[in-house]
């Protein structure tokens, strides 16, 4: 819903769409962050410096690479950007909520 907000004209509903956006991103982050303390058997400190290595790395990555996108499209193509993003988000996630739960020992 943030991200659509972001693609209309009037100022207050981008500030909107930004504000909702980063909400859930921060949400999704935190979430993240602890379920790989909690999934981690073993490790658990390599394992969260591992989840954060990979968070800012992604989020180099994706930076340089919605700025290409500003480049040539400009702010609609950083909503075409962040979209896919999405998607390939909520595919990691229904991917990783087949896995089997863990027992109640953790």
């Amino acid at each position: 819903a943030g991200l659509l907000l972001t693609l209309f004209t009037p100022l207050p509903l981008v500030i909107v769409g930004v504000l909702i956006f980063t909400f859930g991103f921060f949400g999704a982050h935190s979430v993240a962050s602890s379920w790989v303390g909690r999934r981690a058997t073993t490790a658990r400190g390599q394992a969260a410096s591992l989840y954060l290595f990979c968070y800012y790395a992604g989020s180099s990555v994706a930076g340089t690479g919605g700025g290409v996108f500003w480049h040539y499209a400009g702010w609609n193509g950083i909503g075409v950007f962040i979209g896919v993003l999405l998607l390939i988000a909520l595919g990691v996630a229904l991917r990783l909520a087949r896995l089997q739960p863990l027992g109640s020992q953790v």
